[in-house]
């Protein structure tokens, strides 16, 4: 019988035997992956923004004085043409007070006029001729106030429009400056009011063309300008209120929800390589690794790479590879350095940047294996 040694020797050879047969298995498996093609990434990119439709001037009119109001012509929703007479206070109590200033008007020039006589034949002082005067600018002054009164006790339509909106009736007693209607006048047309914020309204300008989208619309969007950046922050908000004209629509309606897309120049950080974000594993710092493909040897190799902007389609590279490398997309999960693959497909990598909404996070990178 072999003594110990020997067996011991046997039992090695099988170990070493087994090891070498499960290496030669594991480098001949064969996985299924998906490929990509690593682009030159986006020389432009799209910025969303949600905003109201609204008319450019919506204007509030009231009364300048108060009073009780006698009539008011429209209800919302009523076009109204240029002067046309809105509504009106009682002019009861204003037409009394017009006649009472006209009266008093009529007595300080009777009186001045006696008083001026009255002086040249020396009866009264020059004190008392001025003190006359006085009195007669005063009465004058007042029947242009109460006149003034009496003519804003109406109020006229600064321009064709629509009324917007009806916050007072017939009846009711309103103070000096109390809204009673919104117009929304016709000859501004319409915007889209679009709040945003400031890294995106930096990469905006006047002029700029912007497509928006609206459910209402026949085609469902139409093309806008820029037509006003707000040089100030909403104090609430911190948001820039971006203003796009429209052009005439009979579907656009004050109030309606849409949807603006502005294209842009691409930013700094997104000149690169642009690969799908399931291609990168071991991310570290700024770091990572990519498998590309030796389509000689249909075997893939790890590959360093340097990592640029991150958004949810895509991860632009700025280190590490060139356009046309193609670059496992996914089932990257089993791989090792070496190991040979059969595509499946080839994918293409977006071209374009579709930004974050808010509250979303980055697409995930595979984890460190």
């Amino acid at each position: 019988m072999p003594g110990w040694p020997a067996l011991a020797a046997l039992a090695l050879v099988g170990c070493s035997n087994a090891d070498t047969q499960n290496k030669q298995s594991a480098a001949d498996t064969i996985y299924p992956v998906t490929l990509a093609v690593a682009r030159p990434a986006a020389t432009s990119a799209l910025i969303t923004a949600a905003g109201t439709v609204r008319y450019r001037y919506e204007t509030p009119l009231g009364f300048t004085s108060a009073g009780k109001i006698a009539s008011i012509r429209f209800q919302e929703g009523d076009r109204v043409m240029p002067g046309a007479l809105i509504a009106a206070l009682d002019a009861t109590q204003v037409s009394a007070s017009l006649e009472s200033a006209r009266a008093e008007q009529q007595r300080a020039a009777s009186e001045l006029k006696r008083f001026q006589q009255l002086f040249e034949q020396g009866w009264v002082t020059r004190a008392q001729l001025e003190r006359s005067e006085a009195g007669a600018r005063a009465a004058t002054a007042q029947v242009s106030s109460v006149g003034f009164a009496s003519g804003t006790s109406r109020i006229t339509a600064p321009a064709g429009g629509i009324v917007l909106a009806r916050t007072a009736e017939p009846g009711q007693v309103v103070a000096v400056g109390t809204q009673i209607i919104v117009l929304g006048e016709a000859s501004g047309g319409m915007v889209l009011r679009a709040p945003m914020i400031d890294s995106d309204i930096s990469r905006l300008s006047q002029g700029m063309p912007v497509t928006v989208t609206l459910s209402a619309l026949p085609g469902g969007s139409i093309q806008g300008t820029i037509s006003e950046i707000d040089a100030r922050a909403n104090p609430g908000s911190g948001a820039f209120e971006v203003t796009i004209a429209l052009p005439a629509n009979r579907a656009l309606r004050s109030g309606q929800i849409g949807t603006a897309q502005f294209r842009v120049a691409a930013a700094p950080g997104d000149n690169g390589i642009a690969v799908p974000a399931s291609a990168v594993f071991n991310v570290r710092a700024g770091e990572g690794f990519v498998y590309l493909l030796d389509a000689k040897a249909q075997r893939v190799r790890a590959r360093a790479v340097q990592i640029g902007k991150v958004d949810d389609r895509q991860l632009v590279i700025t280190g590490g590879l060139k356009p046309g490398d193609r670059i496992v997309a996914s089932g990257i999960g089993l791989l090792v350095d070496g190991a040979r693959v059969r595509p499946a497909s080839t994918s293409q990598p977006s071209r374009t940047n579709v930004p974050l909404s808010p509250g979303l996070a980055p697409a995930p990178v595979v984890a460190d294996r």
